[in-house]
């Protein structure tokens, strides 16, 4: 007996004639479920001989084995054991009672029918997975493996419905009834699954599964069907067409003709092959010289004809034509419809290019997302008018670039168009600078000021983040829009105005007024022609045409001479999220341009959090999990550990850890073993 830090070894040798036959397995299994009442030890409790591993409560395995008299095998426990438990094991095995020759042949016959039992379903084509009252796999053979695309040891003792897609055995458990010949898909394969339970005196202590792969019947049906579908699709095309077709053999006979080639021949009075249409000449010649012909035949001096004759050759042997005959007087219908039509199509391109296409102002904006489309259509038509504009979105996404479109769209374009920004300009000051103000308002006040909304008169105010005005501000605000003039402060005379109001804001404004925050009858006075731009995360489709566009703007500015990408480049940029939007887009290729040594802009040169945006995820994962590798550095097989023993629990399948860790499934399932964390993988996972 070997003991390790958290491990058992004993070694232990058959006496019995027959080696560890069936009823041998049988009692030893039993003897074990008595002696060690957890049953997740026994889970982690191994045979190892002769270098194969197997769960040791599993008894078709235990006797596919096939240990014989005499022979040693290791018992393998996960955890310590008490050593009267150990002895009672050895006292097993050493048992020298004699058997009659009556039992020993029984054991024989046993052991032979499981040993040939085991051999013929590991060796069926069909996948069978075995699972006992707890939907507890306890037996898989090698195709079902493969179907699942696991080792059968990374099975055992898992539950189906956790490494089985969509396995239903713990239904077949629950109802006792069997469900037969299922389709589904694993991994690729196309399967008929079986569920059947497994009943002993009246009760079910398991079930079982039994799968069929079907992919290669799929695939053939699938090609037949498609060329009978292709077929009727040829002789649909075949009857549909005016031109005359048909097909001939060696000897120029035809051997098929839609219904237009039967009527032409009928009526000709020779015999009825290609030689009769052609000329025996032109069917020499096409023999021959293997070329196609080409040319206007007239039939009975009446009809003329464009006649086509391809020769089809097999293995430079000559096999017979393709014969195809257009009516001549259809071609020039066909010619003269086609003159008239390319004159109808100049007529409407032209007419087209009246209503259709944004304002050269929009040219400015770059994508060609339906989302962005979307807004920039309502923007487009709004601006031939002078109602009010409300442009929502987060920062960044080009609110004030949509408003200076809107304003170069429309009438006012020759007129001023004044930005101001609300959040930017201290409130005392902001009425000042919106109003303006008389001579001697205020100490300070030396000359008349005219403010934001008399200088944009004629024009476009543009007012961003209107959320940001405080509510004695949004009440004068109202007034103007309602009046259309304004009163500065200290004076008396109010001024008419004639000004187009757009606003703009990344906040809430619907909230603001259930909070109290903003002026309800501002808001729907604002809100006549509402603007949504989407975030950038929302029309990635457009971030190479946005990226190509700062690549020819700072080049020229930067006088820098970048001319593409890096393979991988875009990728990385569409995969980010991008809470700062095209700002934040745009200041990122800055940097980048400002970094590049060469005429390519380099993945390596992008922000860690874009080129590895699982970083910070990772991190916060990391953090809240309190890992602490401590002050002493440690060996990179011990640091590699303490990764494996973190991620095991999380992920509560070997190809889910991998795909985590970002490293092949043999990997994982090596390092786990490696480092016997077996007993961790999914822990937390089924916690939780």
């Amino acid at each position: 007996m070997e003991k390790g830090g958290d491990f058992m070894f004993i070694k232990l040798t058959v006496y019995k004639k027959n080696g560890l036959h069936v009823r041998m397995a049988a009692a030893f299994i039993s003897l074990l479920q008595n002696l060690i009442q957890n049953k997740e030890i026994l889970k982690k409790t191994y045979v190892l001989y002769q270098d194969k591993k197997v769960q040791v409560n599993n008894l078709l395995s235990l006797v596919s084995l096939k240990i014989g008299q005499g022979e040693e095998f290791i018992l393998h426990f996960e955890e310590k054991i008490d050593d009267q438990i150990v002895q009672q094991i050895k006292d097993f095995f050493e048992q020298t009672d004699l058997e009659d020759s009556q039992q020993a042949e029984t054991d024989r016959l046993l052991m032979e029918n499981s040993i040939t039992l085991h051999e013929a379903i590991s060796a069926l084509p069909n996948g069978i997975v075995v699972v006992n009252s707890d939907n507890i796999i306890t037996y898989v053979n090698a195709a079902a493996a493969k179907f699942l695309e696991k080792d059968p040891h990374e099975l055992i003792n898992q539950r189906a419905d956790e490494v089985i897609p969509h396995s239903r055995l713990h239904e077949v458990l629950k109802t006792g009834k069997m469900e037969l010949s299922k389709k589904q898909e694993i991994n690729h394969h196309t399967l008929l699954t079986t569920r059947s339970p497994i009943i002993f005196n009246g009760k079910t202590i398991g079930a079982v599964a039994i799968f069929q792969d079907i992919s290669t019947i799929e695939k053939i049906s699938k090609e037949l069907n498609e060329v009978k579908e292709l077929q009727q699709r040829l002789n649909l095309v075949l009857k549909s067409v005016s031109d005359l077709i048909g097909l001939t053999d060696k000897n120029g006979n035809f051997i098929y003709k839609n219904d237009e080639m039967d009527v032409l021949l009928k009526k000709l009075n020779s015999v009825p092959n290609i030689q009769s249409i052609i000329g025996q000449h032109e069917w020499e010649n096409i023999k021959n010289t293997q070329n196609q012909i080409m040319k206007l035949i007239q039939v009975n001096q009446q009809s003329s004809y464009i006649t086509k004759i391809n020769p089809i050759f097999v293995d430079d042997e000559f096999r017979g034509t393709v014969a195809t005959m257009t009516p001549f007087d259809d071609i020039k219908k066909l010619l003269e419809k086609i003159d008239l039509m390319e004159q109808r199509t100049k007529y409407l391109e032209m007419e087209l290019s009246k209503h259709q296409g944004f304002d050269e102002a929009f040219h400015k904006i770059i994508g060609n997302s339906e989302t962005l489309k979307d807004s920039l259509t309502i923007a487009a038509k709004v601006a031939k008018t002078n109602s009010t504009v409300i442009i929502t979105g987060e920062s960044g996404t080009g609110k004030e670039l949509i408003a200076k479109a809107i304003h170069e769209a429309s009438d006012r374009k020759n007129n001023l168009f004044i930005r101001v920004n609300c959040a930017a300009i201290p409130p005392q000051l902001m009425e000042s600078e919106l109003f303006g103000y008389e001579k001697g308002a205020f100490t300070g006040a030396y000359k008349t000021h005219r403010g934001k909304f008399e200088l944009a008169n004629k024009g476009t105010i543009f007012l961003d983040e209107i959320g940001d005005l405080s509510l004695d501000l949004q009440a004068k605000i109202l007034r103007v829009l309602q009046e259309r003039e304004v009163e500065r402060i200290g004076g008396y005379a109010p001024i008419q105005l004639d000004v187009r109001v757009i606003v703009a804001t990344h906040r809430d404004l619907k909230k603001m007024v259930d909070e109290g925050s903003f002026r309800e009858d501002l808001y729907y006075r604002l809100n006549v022609v509402p603007i949504h731009l989407p975030p950038l995360r929302a029309r990635k489709e457009d971030i190479p045409l946005l990226v190509e566009a700062f690549r020819k703007q700072l080049n020229a500015r930067l006088g820098k001479n970048i001319k593409g990408y890096e393979k991988g480049f875009m990728e990385a940029l569409c995969s980010y999220h991008w809470p700062g939007n095209i700002r934040e887009l745009q200041n990122v290729i800055e940097r980048l341009f400002n970094l590049a040594d060469e005429e390519i802009l380099r993945c390596k040169d992008l922000p860690y959090y874009i080129s590895n945006p699982q970083c910070q995820e990772n991190k916060k994962i990391m953090q809240k999990q309190n890992i602490n590798f401590g002050n002493e550095v440690l060996t990179f097989k011990e640091y590699e550990k303490q990764i494996f023993s973190f991620a095991c629990q999380y992920y509560p399948s070997y190809n889910q850890l991998a795909k985590a860790l970002g490293i092949t499934h043999k990997t994982a399932a090596k390092k786990i073993r490696e480092y016997g964390l077996e007993h961790l993988v999914g822990k937390k996972y089924q916690m939780d």
